[in-house]
């Protein structure tokens, strides 16, 4: 599956969208999405999570469950550490 989500259009403060985040990979069918751009169904078993963020792109491809609750309780800073060269917390 992959999810657009985008910031830029998103009214919600700071707090407040980074649990959002966290819901949203957990659960990304299952959850209100205020800022999420698109959804599709690619038919590969991974999470791929498109962040627009100040007219940037960052993508993360999250391979399983660990992956996606490490990201979740990260939020944010998961996507800028993959960008740096770093690695989502330990999963």
């Amino acid at each position: 599956m992959k999810i657009v989500i985008d910031h830029d259009n998103c009214e919600h403060a700071s707090a407040f969208a980074d649990r959002c985040l966290g819901a949203t990979i957990r659960e990304p069918e299952g959850h209100e999405r205020y800022c999420m751009a698109h959804v599709e169904d690619d038919g590969k078993p991974e999470l791929t999570v498109v962040l627009i963020f100040d007219g940037q792109e960052h993508t993360l491809v999250l391979r399983d469950m660990a992956e996606r609750e490490a990201v979740a309780l990260e939020g944010w800073a998961a996507f800028l550490q993959h960008e740096t060269g770093g690695t989502p917390a330990a999963g």
